[in-house]
Order: C-alpha cells, then sequence, then structure tokens
C-alpha cells in the first residue's frame, strides 16, 4: 500500500471550516457596509448586523455542504479502496505485454502504480511506439480507470536516464484524438500529462435539490449586501442585482460535477 497524502476531513473540521469562513465573511461584510454608509457612527450598528447575518447565512451554507461531503466521503470511503487496487491491477494487465515485449526491462508491476492516490503510468523505458500503444489501452479500459498520470519525460534528453524523447508527442497526439470523446480533460506538465474525468454531471433531481438547499441563503445574502453597497439612493436596485447574483450563482453551484472518481 502506498501512503496517502490527503487528509481525512469529519465532521468537527466541518463545523470548524464553516465557522471561520462564517467569521471571515462576518468581518469583510461588516468592513464593506460600513464604508458605504458613510464611515460615521451611525453606519455602526447597521454594519454589524450586515456582517452578522452574512456571516451567519454563509457559514450555515458552507457547513451544510461541507457535512454533505463528509457523509458522501464516509459512505464511498471502503469501496473507493478496492477501486483504487482494481484501477491498478486494470492498467497492469492491459499493459502487462509491453513487460513480454521488452524482456522485463519495462516491468509493469514497477511502472503501473499509485503516487500520492493517483493512478500513474511510468513510460521510462519504452519507445515512442509502444508509448503509442500504451495510450490506446488507456482508452480501450476507460470504464475501469479514471484519474491517470502519465510520466513521459521531457521531450528531450537530459540525461542518460531520460525517455524516449519520442514518447511525449506520441502520446499528446493520440491523446488529442481521443480524450475529449474518453470525458477526459488534458492536463500538462513537464515530464508528465494527467488525464483528469471531466466529472459526472448531476442529475435533475441533484439539481433541484441542491438549488432548493441554497437559492434561500445565497439569495439572500447577495441581495443584502448589495442593497448596502448600493446606499440609501439605490437599494432597491442592489437589492435586485444581489439577488440576480444569488440566482445565478446558485444555478452554477447546482451544476457542480462531481470529480472524487
Amino acid at each position: 500500500m502506498y501512503p496517502r497524502y490527503v487528509v481525512e476531513v469529519g465532521v468537527r473540521d466541518a463545523f470548524a471550516i464553516s465557522a471561520v469562513i462564517g467569521v471571515m465573511v462576518a468581518v469583510m461584510s461588516s468592513m464593506m457596509a460600513f464604508f458605504a454608509g458613510g464611515m460615521d457612527d451611525s453606519a455602526i450598528q447597521p454594519a454589524l448586523r450586515m456582517g452578522l447575518i452574512s456571516g451567519s447565512i454563509i457559514g450555515a451554507v458552507v457547513l451544510i455542504f461541507a457535512l454533505s461531503r463528509v457523509r458522501g466521503h464516509a459512505e464511498k470511503t471502503e469501496t473507493r479502496e478496492a477501486k483504487r487496487e482494481a484501477e491498478v491491477l486494470a492498467l497492469r494487465s492491459a499493459l502487462r505485454f509491453l513487460s513480454d515485449d521488452s524482456d522485463g526491462v519495462w516491468d509493469v508491476d514497477e511502472r503501473v502504480r499509485r503516487e500520492r492516490g493517483v493512478l500513474t503510468l511510468d513510460m521510462h523505458e519504452l519507445n515512442a511506439a509502444q508509448a503509442a500503444e500504451a495510450t490506446e489501452k488507456l482508452f480501450e479500459i476507460r470504464s475501469s480507470i479514471q484519474r491517470v498520470r502519465i510520466v513521459t519525460g521531457r521531450g528531450e534528453i537530459l540525461h542518460e536516464r531520460s525517455a524516449d524523447p519520442g514518447i511525449r508527442p506520441a502520446v499528446l497526439q493520440r491523446l488529442r484524438i481521443g480524450a475529449n470523446n474518453a470525458d477526459w480533460q488534458v492536463l500538462e506538465k513537464s515530464g508528465s500529462i494527467t488525464l483528469r474525468p471531466m466529472g459526472i454531471a448531476p442529475s435533475n433531481a441533484q439539481r433541484v435539490r441542491r438549488f432548493a438547499i441554497f437559492i434561500v441563503p445565497m439569495c439572500t445574502v447577495m441581495g443584502f449586501t448589495f442593497r448596502d453597497l448600493a446606499g440609501s439612493t439605490m437599494e432597491d436596485q442592489g437589492l435586485a442585482f444581489g439577488i440576480a447574483a444569488g440566482v445565478l450563482m446558485t444555478v452554477l453551484l447546482s451544476s457542480y460535477r462531481d470529480r472524487s472518481g
């Protein structure tokens, strides 16, 4: 088993995070309302009230979201470990022919592994043709794997242990053709390429449930915040703008894609 680098977040952490964010929002909202109110003594009490309302609502929204994520994570923990192990075995099985073709120079059990929780395919010791073939195998077993990090090298010879410089362009060429259809986003880094799932789009029921949870607190906070920022002469316009912004942000939040795979 490889070490786990991701810190588990529990219920206590969810409350702590929501409290910290709530306090930050309260302070920022109070300052913004105080400045918008003219920074005189009469503006202090409304500013503090605005900060308290904004901080409380945002803290509650963050807490609801955090607890839902904690609950979902707890339910998936046992199956996630089994799934991760299955991904490694699936990729090793698909690429074991490369070990045979290279007479063991490229050891599939060594080159296919998990690093910091991410399924990793190390292409050192392969040539460009074999790397392209390995990339093709990734598409064939796409239903069995999620996020994959491909170690390709920088595409140039820097030292005697550098990967074949033809590997990176060969892999990128194949990914440009099929990654989008495989629902993978290609993230290029120096020496490696990460294939990240586009994410699972929420169902209509999930969208409605998220919208129902967040619409009231989001519109309340945004509406009152922009109303106070607009000043006494344009309170109605500020309130309307804030509510509209709250609706837009809620719609975007409701469409959040699950990329946890």
